[in-house]
């Protein structure tokens, strides 16, 4: 039985789902702590309406998953009288000493789990073979949910205690760490006595596990908000300060908690110190391909005892992830006083410090923009001189539409900012309504216009001919043209990530680099800042030679190879495609139970099915020649 329990319409598919896997596969080099993710704060999306319960929260933290948000800010509540932590702010121990109880059980079947976030998938097997023999990367999975009535039975218990509590008990269609799930009241909360931080990171560990081998593994953050529970007599009075021995301990310290499910995946603050004392020691940071190597224009590197150091740097997510495996960061953010005792040293190994993956920025946004906090500065090209690492910035959209607050969104994550939704949308949890979270994250890709790319597997304007990308200098976005259109080449001026320069002349896409001139290459902008340096350095030159036309510059990213599967370089292949020694292709797609591997010969397409299939997490990422199944080709 799953955890992870999304509904259906939240898993990405189709052109939303290339929009994900090509943002998220530009960037794979980049370190990650320079790349920018859209956050959502759980209480915000999730128990606005303060009531806390099983159910809802599975499907709520779900959908936040499944939609693609990265960074979660979580309030943790230490609840002395049940010692351990809770997602309640009130603690819940003693419920027994209600003299009202009304009691209401809802028998609900379990939903079978999502067996597949990869998507896009086609039903009919020869429209499978016939796409597959052009070269496009399919992809496969189920995303079905069975969903039952329910039937609620409800009965009233008397009892002798002076304080009275409406309670509620269920056994519900999500998976819940208290089989009783009986909803206390206390002011105005409500909350089940399973709402605890180990039922939230089981439904972490369950979506790590079923998207392991998908297209989309990402990773996520987590920045823990640390408080003392509310007294249960008093809910609204502040919290008192537990005594020493009433402080987690042992197995409940909070890296205990994601350690009983999560450790595979995890990536602590030791690797992180281990790596950078020695960049290039056996399976570190440079010992591995380039494709998974971090971009060193990010961070300083220092020599040393015969070794190469750094003390600034953060690996790429191509490392963490394709190569490690481990798709977990975990940070305290907020610690209220009352816990101001607790004991960190205890996670030390296990979880950053204090907002050591925050960097709030006091970002004013307006309908021209962000007019304070911004990264991008003109004329600045140097990484010390900007150093966004990090950042973030709080949204709050109020009673403004979403519809009309996008382009606030996509300025913050232009400006080098991961924006923090800190608000609830259309006065719903993502569990009531998860559209309006779905268009915040997808306001927050930055690298492709509305619509784009073009499905140049089944048509579209340009058809199979759209399979090249070029930044409109309108939008500041990407479309997918044309190949064979003259246009002129985005360059890279040396290692820079923030200085570009226009070529020389305008060619096809194929012979373009060519327009390049000394110091610098054709390329791709690989972050949203960089994206913001290279738009206006395009609209800078058109500025320049006003009786230009052009609106449309080429960038060094395509699907060629593959359509939907989009690649840094003029020659790069989809690294989802495996070429045997006898000249055939395995498109090798993975899926939660299963890989199905392609062969392509001739005209005849083979199908085998590994059900079930057991090898360590690097050997499903890696082949044993070293090929990567996911990444982006230097």
């Amino acid at each position: 039985m799953s955890y992870f329990t999304p509904d259906p319409g939240a898993v990405p598919n189709g052109t939303d789902f290339v929009r994900f896997l090509s943002t998220r596969d530009v960037s794979l080099q980049i370190p990650v702590n320079f790349v920018n993710q859209p956050g959502i704060s759980i209480f915000a999306a999730c128990f606005h309406n303060l009531k806390y319960e099983d159910t809802s929260f599975s499907t709520c933290f779900s959908n936040l998953l499944a939609l693609g948000y990265r960074r979660f800010e979580i309030d943790l509540y230490w609840d002395v009288s049940r010692r351990l932590w809770s997602l309640c702010p009130v603690e819940l121990g003693n419920s027994s000493s209600s003299s009202s109880v009304t009691s209401t059980n809802t028998h609900t079947s379990s939903p079978t789990s999502i067996t597949s976030l990869a998507s896009g998938h086609l039903t009919d097997r020869q429209e499978r073979s016939t796409a597959l023999l052009s070269g496009s990367i399919i992809l496969l999975g189920s995303t079905s949910t069975t969903k039952s009535s329910s039937m609620a039975t409800t009965a009233t218990v008397s009892a002798t205690a002076s304080n009275s509590a409406s309670v509620t008990g269920s056994s519900g269609s999500a998976p819940s760490a208290d089989s009783g799930q009986r909803l206390i009241q206390a002011g105005p909360y409500s909350c089940t006595t399973g709402m605890t931080f180990k039922f939230a990171a089981d439904i972490l560990a369950s979506y790590h596990a079923i998207t392991e081998n998908s297209l989309n593994a990402t990773i996520r953050y987590l920045l823990l908000n640390l408080h003392a529970a509310a007294p249960r007599s008093d809910p609204i009075k502040p919290a008192t300060q537990p005594s020493p021995s009433e402080l987690p301990q042992g197995a409940n310290l909070l890296s205990s908690v994601i350690l009983a499910n999560n450790s595979a995946y995890l990536y602590t603050p030791s690797e992180l110190l281990s790596q950078r004392q020695d960049l290039n020691a056996s399976h570190g940071w440079f010992d591995v391909p380039i494709s998974l190597q971090p971009a060193t224009a990010y961070f300083t590197i220092e020599q040393g005892n015969g070794q190469s150091f750094t003390n600034n740097g953060w690996p790429s997510e191509a490392f963490i992830d394709m190569y490690e495996g481990k798709r977990l960061l975990v940070s305290y953010g907020d610690v209220d006083p009352q816990m101001a005792r607790y004991n960190f040293s205890g996670d030390a190994s296990y979880i950053f410090p204090q907002k050591y993956l925050q960097d709030q920025q006091k970002s004013v946004t307006t309908a021209a923009g962000v007019e304070s906090g911004c990264f991008f500065k003109y004329g600045v090209h140097e990484v010390a001189n900007i150093n966004n690492s990090w950042a973030t910035a709080s949204v709050i959209p109020g009673a403004l539409p979403l519809s009309l607050f996008d382009g606030d969104i996509s300025n913050i994550t232009g400006c080098g900012i991961s924006p923090v939704l800190n608000d609830t949308l259309g006065n719903a949890t993502a569990a009531e309504n998860f559209l309006p979270y779905q268009e915040y994250v997808e306001a927050s890709i930055w690298p492709w216009a509305v619509g784009e790319p073009q499905n140049t597997v089944s048509g579209g304007d340009g058809g199979q001919k759209a399979r090249c990308a070029a930044l409109n200098a309108t939008s500041g976005r990407w479309q997918a043209v044309n190949c064979g259109q003259w246009y002129f080449p985005a360059c890279r001026v040396g290692n820079s990530p923030y200085q570009w320069v226009v070529g020389t002349a305008r060619g096809q896409y194929a012979t373009v680099n060519r327009a390049c001139g000394d110091n610098s290459t054709f390329d791709t902008p690989r972050t949203a800042l960089e994206n913001s340096y290279l738009t206006s350095t395009w609209r800078q030159y058109k500025t320049e030679n006003s009786d230009m036309n052009d609106q449309l510059l080429w960038v060094n990213f395509n699907d060629i190879d593959a359509a939907t599967c989009w690649v840094i370089g003029q020659n790069a292949t989809c690294p989802y495609l495996k070429r045997t020694s006898t000249g055939n292709q395995q498109v090798i797609v993975p899926t939660v139970a299963a890989i199905l591997v392609f062969v392509i010969s001739g005209l005849t397409v083979f199908v085998k099915c590994a059900a079930n299939r057991q090898s360590s997490k690097r050997r499903r990422r890696r082949a044993d020649d070293g090929w990567d199944y996911e990444g982006v080709p230097s």
